[in-house]
C-alpha cells in the first residue's frame, strides 16, 4: 500500500476527502436548520392556538363573575315562588329562545381543550418553559373542572323546567325541588370562585386578550342580554376582570 500513487498525488486525494467532508456537514447543517426552523414554526403556532383557546376561557369566565349576581337573583326567586305556593305550585314563567326553553337562565360553556390536547401530542409541550408549562397544566386542569360543573348544571336547567306546571307540591316534592335549586346555587357560586383563579391563571401566562375582546364577547351572550334587559343585578367587568388568587 505505501507503494501505491495515486495518479493525481495524495494532495488530490486529501482535497478530494476534505470537499467531501465539507459537502456532509454542510448537508448535515442544512438538515438541521430546516428541523429547527419547522419546530419554531410549529411551536409558534401551538402557542398561537393555545392563547387563542385560553382567550376564550378567559371570556367565558368573565361571563360568568359578571352574570352571577343575576343567576342567584334569578335562584332565589324560584326557591321563594317554591316556598310561597300552596298544594300546587304557582307556575314559573317560561322564557322561550331558539335553542329551547327554561325558566332559568344561565351560561353554558364547555371550556374546549383541543389546542393543549394537540400540543401534548405532537411533543410540542415539552419545548415550553417548564414554569411555562405547568402553569398551563394547571389553568386546563381548572378548565376540566370548570366543563365538569357546566355539565351538571345543564341536568338542573333541564329539570327544573318542571316548575313551569302547576304539579302538586306535596313535602317531599317541595324539598326535592328546594334541594336542586340549593345545591344549583352552591355550584354557581363555586363555579364563580373557579373563574376567578382561571383569570389568575391566564394573568400568569401573560395570555390576557384585549380588554374589548372579553367586554365585547359577555355583551353579546344570551345570558347578559337577558339580564340586563330584565334589570336583573349585575357585577361590574372591572369587578369581574380581577382574579381570584389560586
Amino acid at each position: 500500500m505505501l507503494k501505491l500513487k495515486p495518479p493525481h498525488g495524495w494532495n488530490a486525494v486529501g482535497w478530494e476527502l476534505v470537499i467531501v467532508v465539507v459537502g456532509v456537514l454542510l448537508a448535515l447543517l442544512a438538515q438541521q436548520w430546516v428541523s429547527e426552523r419547522d419546530d419554531r414554526a410549529k411551536m409558534k403556532q401551538s402557542r398561537d392556538s393555545i392563547r387563542s383557546e385560553i382567550g376564550n376561557h378567559y371570556a367565558w369566565s368573565v361571563e360568568w363573575r359578571v352574570v352571577e349576581p343575576c343567576m342567584l337573583a334569578q335562584i332565589d326567586s324560584l326557591q321563594d315562588r317554591v316556598m310561597k305556593s300552596g298544594d300546587r305550585l304557582d307556575p314559573a314563567p317560561v322564557y322561550t329562545e331558539t335553542n329551547g326553553h327554561y325558566v332559568l337562565r344561565m351560561p353554558s360553556k364547555e371550556y374546549v381543550s383541543s389546542a393543549w390536547q394537540a400540543a401534548q401530542a405532537d411533543g410540542v409541550s415539552a419545548d415550553f418553559d417548564p414554569a411555562f408549562r405547568f402553569e398551563l397544566s394547571s389553568h386546563y386542569e381548572q378548565a376540566r373542572l370548570l366543563a365538569e360543573h357546566g355539565e351538571r348544571n345543564g341536568i338542573d336547567y333541564r329539570r327544573l323546567l318542571v316548575l313551569s306546571r302547576p304539579i302538586p307540591l306535596d313535602p317531599s316534592v317541595r324539598y326535592s325541588i328546594l334541594q336542586t335549586l340549593a345545591e344549583l346555587r352552591g355550584r354557581v357560586e363555586f363555579i364563580d370562585i373557579l373563574s376567578g383563579q382561571i383569570i389568575d391563571h391566564v394573568q400568569r401566562l401573560k395570555m390576557v386578550p384585549p380588554q374589548g375582546f372579553a367586554v365585547h364577547e359577555v355583551e353579546r351572550y344570551g345570558t347578559y342580554q337577558f339580564c340586563k334587559t330584565r334589570n336583573l343585578p349585575l357585577r361590574s367587568f372591572k369587578d369581574a376582570m380581577q382574579a381570584v388568587p389560586n
